[in-house]
């Protein structure tokens, strides 16, 4: 079996947009899906992200520096770690997140570096 990231997406704080009852109804859907994956044995691990976060930048000179303007597109808010024996497979355990069902994209990659 191989390890996946299942990694979820939103744009300008559209969870936050959510009314309280909507978010509710998505936490216990997130819930179903994570047992879900616990009773298929591809649940790994798993956390959503809060905010605000802390960019750093770092220039060529080995200089670090805090991005005074965070991005506001294309936030991480939380990801998975599943075992599924191919790309295929880990495809179809994303397809049941329920990020989908709130207008988050959903981004599946393997996990290491390969070789």
């Amino acid at each position: 079996m191989a390890r996946f990231a299942i990694l979820m997406y939103e744009d300008d704080g559209a969870w936050a947009a959510l009314p309280p009852a909507r978010q509710q109804e998505l936490y216990a859907l997130y819930g179903a899906y994570v047992e879900g994956l616990r009773s298929r044995g591809a649940f790994v691990a798993g956390h959503s992200l809060g905010g605000p976060a802390v960019r750093l930048v770092g220039g060529a000179g080995g200089e670090v520096r805090v991005d005074p303007d965070p991005a506001t597109t294309n936030v991480l808010t939380g990801w998975f770690v599943v075992e599924a024996p191919d790309a295929v497979a880990a495809v179809e355990l994303a397809k049941g997140c329920p990020a989908l069902l709130h207008g988050e994209r959903v981004v599946v990659r393997p996990t290491g570096h390969g070789g």
